[in-house]
């Protein structure tokens, strides 16, 4: 009995030590393999994060009055906009605009268009230009590069030029525009410049854009003091009423309506438009019913394309004071310009079509005199004349 009991205690020994040694191979097991999930799910987030940090590079534009700063830096992930669009406005009391471009990363960063200088980017139908890369597609037209003295229809040789900044720890390039108040068009102007930015890496290269759009406000219509019109059509060229007096001292008025504009009522038709009616959609009268003896030869333009103008006779000037209205409507082929098509919402504010004006101007003509007619020479006899007249009285009177 005392040999069976060893025997079961041996037996039963072997059974704990058989549980506790299955009791580690299991930990073992398990230990492995759950050491390898971890280390995949760790090699996973490193392949993750690695991926998202080489995923892609966006562009942040900010716009500050008429200074413009475009930022590129690498993305986080793919869904982040590569193409930033921003605006400013140019205008007679602001003509100054600034473009600056930065990264801190190594890739290769230029201005759009390229150089930067003498052209700048509108929509024109495809085919049309060297064209503006900012990363989008269009359809029917396409940002071509024009020179920017076509767009803003000045004969001066206004450009973009480059600001030379030292910066070691970043890639810093930047541009400014200076305008004349002469070099302001006659319309509201728009047009686009930017940057691009391309990343280093070989396979694949990354690239981002900045988008800035210059709005440019027309001069406002004016008269000088020789009765010369010069007309506009921006949104605010015409806010406030361009008068002129014709009297026979000076006896002309010139009206120029520049390469976007036409005369209204013209020259041949001998009509003028009713005084009272800013808008020029009321020009059916008769220049004979005020001034008896007008002929269209009145009218005159020196040569093809300058400005008309109106000359009254001194000897035809009406016995009572007369007044009209002429002006220049904007052509229809400049209110259509395909460069005012744009898909971008924020875009249509600038169309220059709904903002386009018309240059009224009212004209009055003085009444004559029996002096206005009266030769220099005679006009001095009559003032000598009254002067002895005078000097008698005090002789007589002494």
């Amino acid at each position: 009995m005392a040999r069976t009991g060893n025997m079961q205690q041996r037996l039963g020994g072997f059974k704990s030590k058989a549980r506790k040694l299955m009791a580690v191979c299991m930990g073992g097991i398990l230990l492995l393999s759950s050491g390898q999930g971890l280390a995949d799910r760790l090699h996973e987030g490193l392949q993750s994060r690695s991926l998202k940090s080489a995923s892609g590079v966006s562009s942040q534009l900010d716009v500050t009055g008429t200074h413009a700063k475009c930022e590129f830096s690498s993305s986080a992930t793919e869904s982040t906009p590569a193409i930033s669009k921003e605006s400013l406005t140019l205008s007679k009391g602001s003509l100054t605009a600034t473009l600056e471009c930065t990264t801190t990363d190594s890739g290769t960063m230029s201005s759009i268009p390229s150089p930067l200088a003498g052209k700048v980017c509108v929509i024109r139908p495809k085919d049309s230009g060297t064209q503006c890369k900012f990363g989008e597609s269009v359809d029917a037209a396409m940002s071509v590069e024009v020179p920017l003295n076509d767009v803003l229809g000045t004969t001066s040789a206004v450009q973009w030029t480059e600001n030379n900044k030292e910066q070691k720890a970043t890639q810093l390039k930047s541009w400014t525009l200076k305008l004349n108040e002469e070099d302001l068009p006659i319309s509201d102007k728009t047009f686009d410049v930017g940057c691009s930015y391309t990343t280093a890496a070989k396979s694949p290269a990354k690239s981002a854009a900045c988008q800035l759009t210059v709005n440019v406000k027309a001069r406002a219509s004016s008269v000088s003091d020789e009765n010369v019109v010069t007309c506009s059509y921006g949104a605010g060229s015409n806010s406030e009423t361009l008068k002129v007096d014709m009297t026979t001292a000076r006896n002309t008025v010139t009206i120029d309506c520049g390469s976007e504009g036409t005369l209204n009522p013209t020259a041949n038709s001998a009509q003028y438009c009713n005084p009272q009616n800013k808008n020029l959609d009321d020009c059916k009268k008769k220049f004979v019913d005020i001034l008896p003896n007008f002929v269209i030869s009145w009218w005159t333009k020196p040569t093809p394309g300058s400005a008309s103008i109106l000359t009254i006779p001194a000897a035809d000037f009406p016995e009572s004071e007369q007044q009209f209205r002429l002006g220049c409507v904007p052509n229809t082929a400049s209110q259509s310009d395909p460069q005012d098509t744009r898909d971008d919402p924020q875009n249509q504010v600038q169309s220059q079509t709904s903002a386009m004006t018309t240059c009224s101007v009212l004209v009055t003509v003085k009444a004559a005199s029996s002096a206005s007619y009266a030769s220099p020479s005679l006009q001095m006899l009559i003032a000598v004349s009254g002067a002895a007249v005078v000097s008698g009285f005090v002789v007589a009177s002494l």
